[in-house]
């Protein structure tokens, strides 16, 4: 009896310890009783409003599996203007947001936004911002004074003036300028000759090659290197261990079935984890500028 009693004891430990060590694996965050807000700004791109939104939903639902969030936990947000986007990120302070660098050092310390994960796109990512003009009209930033420019940064006129220009000219006082939600348009008026230059960044400027007009056209001036903007947290909002697991979770979205649709729709090949040196020297610049 003693014996049948041991034997019995060992056999309920043993399948008590495999139930604990299956809940540990498969350990869920419950769902939200209201969803967390993921912010999404994309300016300038062709992309359309409801395709965004479809392949956001889709992403969200790969960084909820991956991260260890249950289903419904997080509702997507997209907004194609710059200025909505701040406004959005500085009145409903979502968790996480995927913003322009602008925004994120225009709000960085408000916010306490920090940098968690960053877009690879065409091997690289690092952006550099260009003016593009007519071919044989202006050659440097200097000849371009009071000429009508535009573009989707130009409604990031700080941002011009601190971080892409390096505090050379003051944009607004500088240039005329046109502020457009579609670079594609812009560009058109530039060949034109309704406008007199264009900002572009490194993605709108690869695909330059697919219009027509494009061997009309070249850059006068041409910004240095900046980091490119993926993911970033409010410190005041999230934790440590939520940060690291959607960072982990956003790693595995565009080799995901289901989360690749994001990523094919925005030219995006990867996302890996923030270069913290140079979001820093960018931070640096900023401040520097603004004193």
């Amino acid at each position: 009896m003693n014996k049948n009693f041991r034997l019995m004891l060992m056999v309920l430990l043993s399948c008590s310890l495999q139930r604990t060590g299956g809940a540990a694996e498969t350990k869920t965050i419950n769902a939200p009783s209201i969803p967390m807000t993921v912010l999404i700004c994309y300016a300038g791109g062709s992309v359309q409003s409801q395709d965004a939104e479809a392949a956001t939903a889709s992403m969200l639902r790969v960084v909820e599996e991956s991260g260890g969030w249950s289903p419904g936990s997080m509702t997507g947000l997209f907004i194609s203007e710059v200025k909505e986007c701040g406004m959005r990120l500085d009145e409903q302070k979502p968790p996480f947001a995927i913003i322009t660098l602008g925004t994120f050092l225009a709000y960085r310390e408000k916010l306490d936004l920090i940098p968690l994960a960053q877009p690879v796109i065409d091997g690289n990512s690092a952006e550099r911002y260009r003016i593009m003009v007519r071919k044989g009209t202006y050659t440097s930033l200097e000849a371009l004074k009071g000429k009508t420019v535009g573009g989707v940064l130009v409604d990031e006129t700080e941002f011009l003036k601190r971080v892409v220009l390096r505090g050379k000219v003051d944009p607004v006082s500088f240039f005329t300028l046109k502020s457009s939600q579609r670079v594609l348009h812009c560009l058109r008026s530039l060949a034109k000759g309704e406008l007199d230059g264009v900002f572009v960044n490194s993605q709108q400027y690869r695909a330059l090659g697919s219009l027509p007009f494009a061997g009309e056209l070249e850059a006068a001036f041409t910004s240095e290197e900046v980091p490119l903007v993926g993911v970033v947290a409010n410190g005041q909002r999230t934790t440590a261990d939520e940060r690291n697991r959607f960072a982990r979770a956003l790693s595995r979205v565009c080799t995901h079935q289901e989360g690749k649709q994001l990523c094919e729709l925005f030219g995006v090949e990867s996302f890996v984890a923030a270069d913290l040196q140079a979001f820093q020297k960018t931070i640096d610049l900023w401040k520097s500028e603004k004193e």
